[in-house]
């Protein structure tokens, strides 16, 4: 949450000393929250980043912290989904749509997954953060490669009987 949104009280987050406490957010005032927050590290000539975090239910700062983090995985799964697998580009108006779409989407997920899975079993060198690119190129040559050669079999046929045509036209 930026840290000059306003209390109901009219006080910055980032005027808030203590952590853990009760506050009510203008422009919802019919919501208790508790407010955390975290310092992330410095990088190289910057200092350090205060970062809040509002919860509607109360919890310790250190459980804050790691929901925090697991709520990294996910969102980086969710930006995986969305870059490589155009989750973001889907077109559903429907609920039941949009639950297809989504489990498609996963479930290209999880065979890229595995294909990761799979290389790492069989002793290739890979990066601990997969390449998804490579991957989804590696599972569709796995699973529908076929479909490919079928096209390109019969496209040789083509090419073979236009080439006959034309050499029986010239003799």
């Amino acid at each position: 949450m930026r840290a000059d949104r306003r209390t109901t009280e009219g006080h910055c987050l980032k005027d808030i000393t203590r952590q853990q406490c009760p506050v009510t957010l203008a422009g919802l005032p019919d919501l208790q929250l508790w407010l955390y927050w975290i310092w992330l590290p410095a990088k190289k000539g910057e200092k350090r980043e205060q970062r809040f975090i509002v919860s509607s239910r109360q919890r310790t700062p250190q459980t804050a912290r790691q929901t925090g983090r697991r709520r990294w995985k996910i969102e980086a799964l969710f930006k995986t989904l969305k870059s490589r697998f155009a989750f973001g580009k889907f077109g559903q108006k429907t609920k039941l749509g949009v639950l297809r779409y989504l489990c498609l989407s996963v479930a290209c997920f999880f065979l890229c997954h595995f294909e990761h899975l799979d290389q790492i079993a069989q002793g290739q060198e890979v990066s601990s953060w997969p390449d998804w690119a490579a991957l989804t190129g590696q599972v569709r040559m796995k699973c529908v490669g076929w479909v490919r050669l079928f096209e390109l079999e019969k496209e040789m046929e083509q090419i073979l009987a236009v080439w006959d045509g034309a050499r029986q036209h010239a003799a």
